[in-house]
């Protein structure tokens, strides 16, 4: 997507000092360059030859590219620096940054070492002479560049590219020639993995990071950036908080409903951010805070008009003993004060279904009340830093990569926009040293990316930690504004709504940021509730509530308030338990139904919408956001309807990993019309109260929106792809039958399922997934202790689906809903033993893997495909399942007597430190245990070999050649 305008070029001309830049590029040349551009009478014509510099540089190979697009910048200042920095962004490296090798067959050996593509000794000596006559290099240096550690590093060992192929192929990286500097090069992937292997098993990336920064912002306005790292990504339940995984001790599972459980933390680190006691703003907000805590008998809101929203539920009597104080001047976070009086009140369930939680990022940025802003730097230059990472080949990978068809082509497009769009507006700030600094992790993170197209889920950890990284750049150099955001999300709407815009000249549509989705839902219904005297809302069926909504929408059902209304609808598009296809064209006719009893005079009808998931469309087919907007547009015009789209930004598919936490309310009236006055005013004093687009989180909310909403469609297509998948392959039930889960997976990245047997929340908990109180990450998760799955009760699980392969879905999930359903790989039905998955036994297992080994390849293409893949995710389950690892080991010993080339590394690494975890202090003798444990320890990571050196009694397992190969295999990891 082009971010430049849509100016030609064609027309320019190159400086005269241009031939002498291409001659010899340095500084000298490229300051010629400037100066004559920036001496050109015509700005129009210089922007014109600026445009034309970056097209002519595209021409050129990465790295030159790279290093001449270096230098033009910075020498470059003003209009044409930002020009060229978005003419840069706009046009791609004209020539592949990586040629493709041709596929060809794997060899199979018995020998283990040539399985996974551990070459003999005197194999790497040919190699490395072919390899010479290609390069000016000598057989001994490039000899240096095949240490295996860089496949330990960089979790490359047996990903594979192809479905044939074992593991990522020596020659191929051998084949770059030794470049430090280009990402293409032997030299870098040497550097990436270092970096990789630098991190991995110790501290997470994010706590790393926030070391790293501690001195360079420290005592200044930007200290909160830094403490902010490894909070956006929401706090997982499982994952490790070690290597390529973000931590923050502040982060909640949850923030909207869980924000109390750090609260006294964060307040702590608030009240003792600067210097107090001297009588400053520090000191006052200090006293505001004095009873606010988690235990307090003050409570934390988001905004001042908190207040106002509580007369949905509360009476008169209540609210007059109520009081409300900002924390600073007359917006964002306020203290609610006088709660305390009211015990049998359920304050919480009130606060978080009318959104009032608290923006943490207004908190965060609080911590530095009275520090004083960061000073230039000019030692950095971080627009020079942009360019030159948007213009390496690394870069110019990641872009072929999002073109192309691997897991994480749309993840590596979504980041692509993001990075590009780090050249909008005026760009990075210029002499920012932490903008540079985040510059460089994000650089180090897109060579992760790159470097593990084959494994997935490293790309994805890597892309997850890039977000803090764009957020300090855009929060720094303060990009957008209200306005921004406002066209955005207009330009959003009339895009996904194409027959609807050709029609919407007499219909104001007003958008508004909010702290969440439930703050949108609420607001809007607060607004409707509030032109109608409070009234309650009612509801045509149960089916379209919106779920979350209960507890609030319950209170007005029961008349606590008032008379019923029939004026007012709360529906979603798609819910978030999703149990049945929704049907916008249903909607609409239930609407205009409604609508035929209008009045003039009487108040607009008022439909609020949840739009949080919204799907691609058929080709050529209508969105659904379309389908019901062109249907409603008419009666909009004529002032009889006010729609209210709300949207959960926290579950957006590309902010999911932003984890911004922030909410959409877009209204939708006629122009002029004075009978939705009222509506719009509230709306917007609503906005105005939060306070949100200028600070951090709407910087970022504004920039992934403008750079990233297509690639939301795009995401929430790959990962229902992965949906269907597991729905039909790996955990088929039937259908209709909400007793066994949902078959709704049409477009959506979200199943529910549940089990006959056992506690479906505790064994989804022993499962290799992370779990997450929401959904949209880029990797798979899931969200326990759903209580009900359309209309019926029980206990469900929601899997979030990412975007991980079909092998990894497999090995996830096909063992579990298999023996969860008591059927047998291959069967159409339950047959066989039945199962119960609460006391699950080694011999169900073993029972299920000899029908899938009687099974063949014609008789089930899926098994075919993902044989291996099913047999590892038995193996998986069942050590997370049955009663003693004992009875496991020898099902995870018969699993690496051979090569398993389509297992993700991921499971293979599971499975590997399981097996030799139990076995160190007893290896045995046996050469065909032996072999099967050299191929846990090759797949194993250096720094967990290191780890459990110190168990493994290698001096009992003989001399037997399999016991010499696992001794090798070791004491190489150790020296790594």
């Amino acid at each position: 997507m082009s971010i430049m305008s849509s100016e030609s070029s064609a027309d320019a001309a190159l400086p005269k000092s241009w031939k002498a830049f291409v001659a010899l590029p340095d500084d000298t040349t490229a300051r010629a360059v400037a100066q004559e551009l920036e001496k050109d009478p015509s700005p129009d014509n210089a922007l014109a030859s600026v445009r034309l510099i970056a097209e002519t540089l595209a021409q050129r190979s990465a790295q030159e590219r790279s290093t001449m697009s270096e230098f033009i910048v910075r020498r470059l200042t003003g209009d044409l620096a930002r020009g060229f920095l978005k003419a840069t962004a706009a046009v791609r490296l004209a020539h592949p940054a990586l040629e493709k090798p041709k596929e060809k067959p794997t060899p199979q050996h018995a020998d283990v070492r040539h399985s996974l593509d551990l070459l003999k000794p005197e194999t790497p000596k040919t190699l490395t002479e072919k390899l010479a006559e290609k390069t000016s290099k000598t057989p001994e240096e490039i000899s240096k560049t095949l240490h295996l550690e860089m496949l330990d590093a960089l979790d490359l060992a047996a990903g594979g590219k192809g479905k044939d192929k074992v593991t990522v192929d020596l020659v191929e990286l051998a084949q770059r020639v030794e470049d430090e500097s280009d990402a293409s090069s032997m030299g870098h992937l040497r550097a990436v993995a270092r970096l990789v292997d630098s991190i991995s098993g110790k501290a997470a990336y994010s706590k790393e990071r926030r070391g790293e920064l501690e001195d360079i912002t420290k005592g200044t306005t930007q200290q909160h950036l830094v403490e902010q790292i490894g909070f956006r990504a929401a706090k997982s339940q499982r994952s490790s908080l070690t290597g390529l995984s973000t931590q923050n001790e502040l982060a909640a599972s949850y923030w909207r409903t869980n924000f109390r459980d750090t609260l006294d933390e964060f307040l702590k680190k608030l009240r003792g951010s600067g210097e107090s006691g001297k009588g400053g703003a520090l000191d006052e907000l200090v006293q505001k805070l004095t009873k606010v805590g988690k235990s307090g008998s003050d409570v934390l809101v988001n905004s001042p008009r908190v207040l106002n929203k509580l007369q949905i539920v509360l009476g008169p009597e209540v609210l007059e003993n109520l009081t409300i104080t900002p924390l600073v001047g007359r917006t964002g976070v306020s203290v609610l004060s006088g709660t305390g009086a009211y015990t049998k009140i359920e304050w919480d369930k009130i606060l978080y279904e009318l959104g009032a939680t608290p923006s943490a990022y207004q908190l965060y940025e609080l911590m530095d009340t009275g520090k004083t802003p960061p000073t230039s730097n000019f030692e950095v230059d971080t627009r020079a830093d942009l360019v030159r990472l948007i213009t390496s080949s690394r870069f110019s990978r990641l872009q072929e990569i999002a073109r192309g068809k691997s897991e994480i082509a749309p993840v590596c497009a979504m980041v692509e926009h993001l990075v590009l769009g780090l050249t909008d507006a005026l760009g990075p700030k210029r002499f920012d040293a932490l903008t540079a600094n985040a510059l460089g992790s994000l650089s180090r993170l897109i060579d992760i990316v790159v470097e593990n197209e084959a494994n997935p889920t490293v790309a994805m950890r890597a892309a997850d930690l890039m977000m803090d990284e764009i957020a300090i750049v855009v929060a720094v150099a303060q990009y957008y504004t209200g306005t921004d955001y406002r066209t955005t999300m207009r330009d959003i709407l009339l895009e996904r709504a194409k027959d609807f815009a050709k029609a919407a000249g007499d219909i104001q549509i007003d958008s508004y940021l909010m702290t969440s989705g439930m703050d949108a839902l609420a607001t809007a219904l607060y607004i409707a509730l509030s032109w109608r005297d409070h009234e309650e809302v009612s509801r045509s069926t149960e089916a379209i509530d919106y779920y979350e909504t209960a507890f609030l929408l319950g209170k007005l059902k029961k008349g606590e308030k008032a008379t019923p209304h029939k004026d007012v609808l709360v529906a979603a598009l798609n819910p978030s338990t999703p149990a049945f296809a929704p049907s916008p064209a249903k909607l609409v006719d239930d609407v205009r139904r409604s609508l035929e009893t209008h009045k003039k005079g009487d108040a607009p009808f008022a439909l609020i919408i949840d739009t949080t998931i919204e799907i691609a469309p058929e080709t050529a087919g209508k969105t659904q956001i379309d389908i019901l907007l062109d249907g409603l547009k008419d009666a909009v015009a004529a002032g009889k309807l006010e729609i209210f789209l709300c949207k959960s930004f926290q579950k957006y598919a590309s902010m999911g990993t932003g984890k911004v936490a922030a909410g959409n309310l877009t209204m939708l009236s006629a122009k002029g019309n004075s009978g939705s006055a009222y509506a719009r005013a509230e709306a917007l004093l609503q906005d105005i109260d939060l306070d949100l687009v200028r600070h951090d989180e709407g910087q970022l909310v504004v920039h992934m929106l403008k750079h990233g909403h297509r690639d939301e469609l795009a995401l929430v297509r790959s990962a229902a792809r992965n949906a269907k998948f597991v729905d039909e392959f790996c955990w088929p039930i039937d259908s209709g039958d909400l007793t066994q889960g949902t078959t709704y997976v049409d477009g959506i990245p979200l199943i529910l399922r549940t089990t006959p047997t056992g506690d479906v929340d505790k064994l989804f908990n022993k499962l290799q997934i992370d779990r997450r109180d929401s959904f949209s990450f880029l990797r798979t998760s899931y969200v326990g202790e759903i209580p009900s799955a359309g209309g019926v009760e029980g206990k469900y699980v929601r899997i979030n689906t990412g975007h991980e392969s079909k092998a990894t879905m497999v090995e996830y999930f096909y063992a579990f809903g298999h023996l969860a359903r008591s059927t047998p790989p291959g069967a159409k039905k339950p047959g066989g033993t039945k199962v119960d998955l609460g006391a699950l036994t080694i011999d169900v297992v073993k029972e299920h893997l000899e029908v899938l080994g009687g099974v063949r390849n014609d008789q089930d293409p899926g098994i075919a495909e993902y044989r291996d893949n099913i047999v590892a995710s038995y193996c998986a389950f069942a050590l997370q399942n049955v009663p003693g690892k004992g009875a496991v080991m020898p099902l995870l010993l018969e699993f690496f007597v051979r090569p398993v080339s389509r297992v993700t590394i991921e499971t293979q690494r599971y499975l590997a430190d399981a097996l030799l975890t139990f076995k160190a202090k007893d290896l045995g003798t046996n050469p065909v245990a032996l072999a099967s444990l050299c191929r846990a320890a090759v797949v194993l990571p250096a720094s967990r070999i290191k780890s459990l050196t110190p168990v493994l009694r290698l001096d009992t397992i003989g001399e037997s050649e399999e016991a010499k190969q696992l001794r090798a295999i070791v004491t190489r990891k150790n020296k790594v």
